[in-house]
């Protein structure tokens, strides 16, 4: 089963794809400067070329596991995705991605870091391993 992970934030949205059969993400690119509709039409567009089965979405919960201002925003997204394609769009505890996403990416020059599709990969990751 494929699937494509996504960070969802305000600016950007970092993108991975993982299979549950080889159980590796990896980095897809970030997406930015979209208003929601052509947002929805690009994953769709991707969805499509990859042959995805299931999107993952990655949903922020503060420190004690509690929704947030963000949390409902993405939820808010999750529900646009479900109503426009007809895969599964699933939400995973992204909680500390995006810190541990930085802490890798500390070596790189700032305009070349990809924290958002790093964040990405990283929960998509965390998620195929439990399906072990």
């Amino acid at each position: 089963m494929k699937i494509l992970a996504l960070d969802y934030g305000k600016a950007r949205v970092g993108l991975a794809l993982g299979d549950e059969e080889t159980r590796v993400a990896v980095g897809k690119g970030i997406l930015e400067g979209l208003s929601q509709p052509s947002l929805i039409n690009k994953i769709k567009a991707i969805v499509n070329l990859e042959q995805i089965d299931k999107i993952l979405v990655g949903l922020p919960l503060n420190l004690q596991g509690e929704k947030t201002e963000m949390t409902e925003e993405v939820l808010l997204f999750v529900k646009k995705l479900r109503d426009n394609l007809k895969i599964p769009v699933q939400t995973f505890d992204e909680r500390f991605t995006s810190q541990m996403a930085d802490t890798l990416l500390q070596q790189i020059k700032p305009r070349q870091r990809k924290q958002d599709q790093v964040a990405a990969q990283i929960f998509l990751q965390e998620y195929l391993d439990l399906k072990k």
